[in-house]
């Protein structure tokens, strides 16, 4: 399977929250020259929107991670061995009459990447007889699971669920294997937890579809939003508390740029939009669109879409006023 540290859906990247709301006053229009890519680079590790979801998002992996490459032995078509995700300290399960639960328990041992986790993950098929089953499901449940950033310490804490429906059966190394088009179907709500202790919910609706078309080296992971047509996400803003919805209006695709499973995967395309309601601001909106390519001081004014997709193209509407940025990945 492949490596979904991608598939975290930063639809408000580089963006520090919606506070750019109540504090933008400006009435003109902007759309600076690109920046630099040392300007670009600079990324504040600052709580936002995307936070909850990022964490929800790396959860979800591991979860995916251990019924794909331990209990349905995928790790047999590439690793003799199987490695529990990283901040997992162990896995144990019971079961109670013909219901299994799997109990994934972190630990602040070992830091993943800029971040320690720590708390529970549980997770049992509430539908099918196993993982691979057309239309089987499966229940994550959130319990104070939390990932805190080293350099800042800020936390975020989540409680709630999601259920990953596998609508067309299989494990998704068999999008390599066995040449299978293999997706699920998210749903869930879940609470996100602040270092400032606000709590804000959050709902999932996306489907995700792996598929190959030349062995590992073709395989790719598309993300798409399913509610209301289009819209993944539904929630209330960190900063001011505004509803929001995100539509996915061009499908996020990451895509092999190498020749064995480990990739690398690059989000070659995608695009999509954070609506807010705000009381007397109309429109409120953040688009983030991927594909763009930044080399040196250099960057494409039309997405790549290619493996050399690096950067993210960010726009805020806010009212009369328009600001772009780009960001790298």
């Amino acid at each position: 399977m492949m490596k979904q540290k991608s598939i975290s859906l930063l639809l408000v990247v580089g963006i520090t929250s919606l506070t750019i709301f109540s504090s933008c006053k400006k009435s003109k229009t902007e759309d600076p020259t690109p920046s630099s890519t040392e300007e670009i680079k600079k990324k504040e590790v600052k709580q936002s929107d995307q936070t909850g979801s990022s964490a929800a998002d790396d959860a979800l992996e591991d979860v995916n991670n251990y019924i794909n490459n331990n209990i349905g032995g995928g790790s047999n078509k590439r690793l003799d061995t199987y490695n529990l995700p990283c901040g997992v300290v162990s896995v144990d399960s019971s079961t109670v009459g013909t219901v299994k639960t799997y109990n994934m328990r972190y630990g602040k041992v070992s830091k993943c990447g800029y971040k320690f986790k720590s708390g529970l993950i549980t997770f049992q098929l509430i539908n099918g007889s196993k993982f691979s089953d057309m239309n089987s499901q499966f229940k994550l449940i959130f319990t104070d699971y939390v990932v805190e950033v080293e350099a800042t310490n800020d936390i975020v804490k989540l409680n709630g669920y999601l259920t990953s429906t596998n609508t067309t059966g299989g494990y998704i190394w068999e999008s390599v294997t066995a040449n299978k088009t293999v997706s699920h179907k998210i749903r869930g709500s879940f609470d996100v937890t602040y270092s400032n202790s606000l709590t804000k919910n959050k709902k999932y609706f996306q489907t995700r579809t792996w598929a190959s078309n030349n062995g590992w080296a073709g395989l790719s992971l598309t993300v798409t939003g399913d509610t209301l047509n289009d819209v993944s996400e539904i929630g209330r803003t960190l900063d001011g508390d505004y509803p929001y919805q995100t539509h996915i209006l061009n499908a996020f695709t990451w895509s092999n740029c190498g020749t064995g499973f480990q990739g690398p995967y690059v989000l070659k395309v995608g695009k999509a939009r954070l609506d807010a309601t705000v009381p007397n601001l109309n429109p409120a909106y953040f688009q983030i669109e991927a594909g763009y390519n930044t080399t040196g001081s250099t960057i494409s004014t039309v997405p790549v879409g290619d493996c050399n997709a690096n950067t993210y193209k960010i726009t805020t509407v806010l009212g009369t006023t328009t600001i772009t940025q780009y960001q790298l990945y």
